[in-house]
């Protein structure tokens, strides 16, 4: 069958199953046998389980891990308590933007949960609606989703496209500086309190340190990712002087199978895709048809995180299909991948389907469509914004 029908299908076949409530991974992995068996038959098995047992694909998956790992030591013990008290007494309301803004460092599914738990004191405080509340905590959570290396989707887009953290963070940091516009536009009616002291902000350092530590090794530095996040989770354990049981504690919320399904099948969709050459003649179709591949990419990408609701969604289902609109390698064009990054971003974003979303608008019973109204005028700017960031 033609590589790229076998493509469409396989896509089709991926929605279709997450739509009916099946989980991604397994959703992936069925679409990864269905694009594998419709072009090269019996082989894709060979394929599938070579990629699987490769070493890109364990290092990606010991990273996922580590990261997870971090964000849920530094729950277990107490950090982000810390956290939450510090930066409430030095700059009151501005906490309620902040708060969520730190957690959204920290890798965690429906973390957005996380910080509104944090949030409910004083959003109660400050008289805040629920859909201000909701609204706030959700966007400011989901800024750095586009930029920060600890996410498993930039992990998975830089395995993908084959590039360094350094260099997708170059591609990709205009849509965070879009979101970071929004939102500052969004909180003007905030009140603003200085009250920053030397006691507070050394507890709010003494919290943040192990983020701060991954940032400097891996970003100021460029040392190794997963290097990096052994390094912060081996001080992290030493200083707070984990015994087996707390570790073992933080592991059993951190390991899960579902996560590890998923990176195999990521990975084995990706080396099908490119190994059928299905994304090329994908686009040489599209060329035929005179469709501007800069729309049909967008597009693609947008629909596959609004349909999906989840960040991984359009670097495991949208981006091995775009590897020729964005490049692989030395390859790569910057500002192509941003767009296919930025599109995915604001789909999920927009998402009925997004958990953040769900929880936190539940958590703060808001309603939803009014949480919308100050959901779209932030997307908007992203969007513009992306899209100028793209054309100069």
């Amino acid at each position: 069958m033609d590589p790229s029908l076998a493509l469409i299908i396989s896509i089709f076949v991926i929605l279709a199953l997450i739509r009916l409530k099946v989980n991604i991974s397994l959703s992936i992995f069925t679409g990864a046998f269905i694009l594998g068996l419709l072009t090269i038959g019996a082989e894709s098995f060979y394929r599938i389980f070579a990629t699987a047992i490769s070493f890109p694909t364990l290092k990606l998956l010991a990273i996922v891990t580590a990261a997870f790992t971090l964000g849920y030591s530094m729950e277990y013990f107490k950090l982000l308590d810390e956290m939450s008290s510090s930066v409430s007494r030095m700059i009151g309301m501005l906490s309620v933007a902040v708060l969520p803004l730190i957690i959204g460092l920290l890798p965690m599914p429906g973390g957005a949960l996380i910080s509104a738990i944090m949030l409910k004191d004083l959003v109660k405080q400050y008289n805040l609606s629920p859909e201000k509340s909701t609204y706030v905590n959700y966007w400011f959570r989901h800024i750095w989703v586009t930029v920060w290396p600890l996410y498993p989707n930039i992990i998975i887009a830089a395995a993908v496209v084959e590039i360094d953290y350094l260099n997708i963070i170059l591609a990709t940091y205009p849509i965070a500086i879009a979101a970071i516009i929004s939102a500052i536009l969004s909180i003007r009616w905030m009140k603003v309190k200085r009250d920053v002291n030397l006691p507070d902000l050394l507890i709010l350092l003494r919290s943040l340190y192990p983020i701060l530590l991954i940032a400097t090794l891996a970003l100021a530095l460029r040392l190794d990712l997963l290097t990096t996040l052994l390094i912060a989770l081996f001080i992290l354990f030493i200083h707070k002087k984990a015994k087996p049981r707390d570790v073992a504690a933080i592991l059993r919320r951190t390991i899960d199978a579902k996560i590890i399904i998923l990176i195999f099948a990521v990975m084995s969709y990706k080396d099908l895709i490119v190994y059928t050459n299905a994304a090329e003649i994908f686009f040489e179709h599209l060329r035929q048809f005179n469709f501007p591949p800069t729309i049909a990419s967008f597009i693609l990408s947008f629909l596959v995180g609004f349909a999906t609701g989840i960040e991984l969604s359009y670097s495991t289902i949208a981006l091995p299909l775009l590897t020729a609109f964005t490049g692989i390698g030395d390859a790569v064009i910057p500002k192509n991948l941003m767009l296919v990054i930025a599109a995915g971003y604001l789909g999920v974003m927009l998402s009925p389907m997004h958990l953040c979303l769900a929880l936190t608008s539940e958590y703060f019973k808001a309603d939803l469509s009014k949480v919308y109204r100050l959901l779209l005028p932030s997307t908007l700017i992203v969007a513009s914004l992306t899209v100028l960031f793209f054309i100069v």
